[in-house]
C-alpha cells in the first residue's frame, strides 16, 4: 500500500512537469514562418505576377496560417502589390519579388537591396 501511494504521488508530481515542458501548440513569434517563393504566387507560370495572382495567393496563405493557429500580427503592415511592383508596370518580376522580400524580411548576413 505504501509503495502504491508513493507511485501515485510521484505520478501526480511528474505529470505537470511533463506537460509544462512540452512545446506550445501555437508557434512563438517569428517561428514557423517561411517566406513564400515566387513560384507559389505565379499561378499561371508566365514568369510574372499580376495583382490578381498576388491577392489570390496572399488571401489563401493568410487563411491557411490563421487556420493553423498562427497569430496574424503585422498583417496590416505587410507589403502590398504596389510595394512589390517596384517599376510600376503592373507586373512583378522574380527580381522585384526577391528584392521586396529581402527589404521587408531581412536575413542576418544578407545585404538588403
Amino acid at each position: 500500500m505504501f509503495i502504491h501511494t508513493r507511485l501515485i504521488l510521484a505520478t501526480l508530481i511528474a505529470f505537470p512537469v511533463c506537460v509544462w515542458s512540452q512545446p506550445p501548440t501555437i508557434p512563438a513569434p517569428g517561428r514557423g514562418w517561411q517566406a513564400p517563393s515566387f513560384a507559389e504566387f505565379d499561378l499561371n507560370g508566365d514568369g510574372h505576377l499580376t495583382e490578381a495572382e498576388f491577392n489570390e495567393v496572399r488571401a489563401k496563405r493568410v487563411a491557411e496560417r490563421s487556420q493553423q493557429g498562427y497569430p496574424m500580427r503585422g498583417l496590416a503592415n505587410a507589403p502590398t502589390f504596389k510595394d512589390f511592383d517596384r517599376n510600376g508596370d503592373g507586373k512583378v518580376t522574380p527580381d522585384e519579388f526577391t528584392a521586396t522580400q529581402a527589404q521587408h524580411h531581412p536575413v542576418p548576413g544578407r545585404p538588403v537591396q
